[in-house]
């Protein structure tokens, strides 16, 4: 990939092993939404689609229309809910796509049946109930009357019912039990009245890597599967899925004395060799880095020096001996006994982890390898 100016490596053997390991968490009988919105937090949601809906992923999650619509035009045919709002204009392309769109309430089901009128094929949707999310979905006195108007319509399905916890901690905690006390409400509400849909679902990664009881037949991992775990533990059987790459593109010796990039906000304390690599905030590489992050040269810890820019990185590798243009740098992951996390990387920015991953530009090339067919 060295014709690359930076690139990810994606471990699809990675991904399978951390499919595998929600797999064992959670118990075969539960269907697993896989969530692949933001390009699959950053690891390209079509490849990684492909690859493991044949490794025991069912159904697929995505954020918005553009990307239910992207995984269509692939060719892929394995059941896809948009999990977050449609918009009016929307609405069209997403019957379309036989994509399943998840209501947050009843103008919305309404509107829906005003769009797809008494003929055609029917549209699966998902009810989310706000159970102290506090963004989307219904209030939960107000699902059963929206699955009602659901089950009147000829055009539309009952796929699925869910809600999104605000904390899923590894012990638990008093407000994920208070939002599951109150899903579960619904839950026997719609019962009741023979209006159960097929799908329930309530949790991420978090709550699937919880002492959270799991009384649902489908989860939602995300940043698991890619290889994080989203408690930060450390004694995680996760593995990342993801390395980061750039190579130098030049090298130069400087004086003692001398500055480096704009606002000459470094100065060399000896005799210095800088490299640059082609590498900039445009790619992902935040400017919270500049004077503060390391990448791996030849397996050593090599300092950014100077702010980072749109398109460049300069590091200094005085001590890396033999280093040349063309060496591979490594920003995220392993280089012989060193390595590098997306979550070191994420306490410079005062981020989160998954931020670092959904930023991972465009320009940045995706490669794929290991995997099970």
């Amino acid at each position: 990939m060295l014709h690359a100016r930076t690139w990810a490596e994606i471990d699809l053997s990675a991904l399978e092993h951390n499919l595998r390991v929600v797999r064992d968490e959670v118990g075969e009988d539960i269907d697993v939404m896989l969530v692949v919105k933001a390009d699959a937090y950053g690891h390209g949601a079509v490849p990684v689609s492909w690859h493991l809906l044949a490794h025991g992923a069912t159904v697929l999650g995505v954020g918005d229309s553009t990307e239910a619509l992207e995984l269509r035009d692939a060719g892929i045919t394995a059941p896809i809910v948009i999990l977050g709002a449609v918009v009016r204009g929307e609405m069209e392309d997403v019957v379309r796509g036989d994509i399943h769109i998840t209501v947050h309430s009843g103008d919305r089901v309404r509107s829906l049946r005003r769009l797809l009128g008494r003929s055609g094929p029917s549209v699966g949707v998902h009810i989310k109930v706000d159970t102290g999310m506090g963004r989307l979905g219904c209030h939960p006195d107000r699902a059963l009357g929206i699955a009602r108007e659901v089950g009147r319509s000829r055009r539309l399905r009952l796929e699925g019912i869910c809600t999104h916890l605000a904390t899923a901690e590894p012990e638990g905690g008093a407000m994920a039990d208070l939002q599951l006390r109150r899903f579960r409400k619904v839950l026997r509400g719609l019962d009741e009245e023979g209006l159960l849909p097929p799908w329930r679902h309530v949790h991420g990664s978090s709550g699937v890597l919880s002492s959270l009881p799991n009384a649902f037949n489908m989860v939602r991992p995300g940043i698991a599967v890619y290889g994080l775990d989203p408690h930060a533990r450390t004694d995680t059987t996760l593995q990342p899925a993801l390395r980061w790459c750039t190579q130098i593109v030049f090298l130069k010796d400087h004086r003692r004395g001398a500055r480096i990039g704009y606002g000459a906000t470094w100065r060399a304390g000896r005799k210095t060799r800088v490299a640059t690599l082609p590498l900039g905030y445009n790619d992902g590489y935040r400017f919270a880095f500049s004077n503060r992050a390391h990448v791996l040269v030849r397996g050593m810890r090599c300092p950014v020096i100077g702010r980072v820019s749109m398109d460049y990185t300069t590091v200094d590798v005085t001590d890396v001996p033999g280093a040349e243009v063309g060496d591979v740098v490594t920003v995220i992951g392993a280089d012989q006994d060193e390595a590098i996390s997306v979550a070191e990387l994420a306490s410079l920015a005062d981020t989160i982890p998954y931020e670092i991953l959904c930023g991972i530009g465009r320009r940045v090339k995706r490669q794929y390898v290991g995997g099970r067919g």
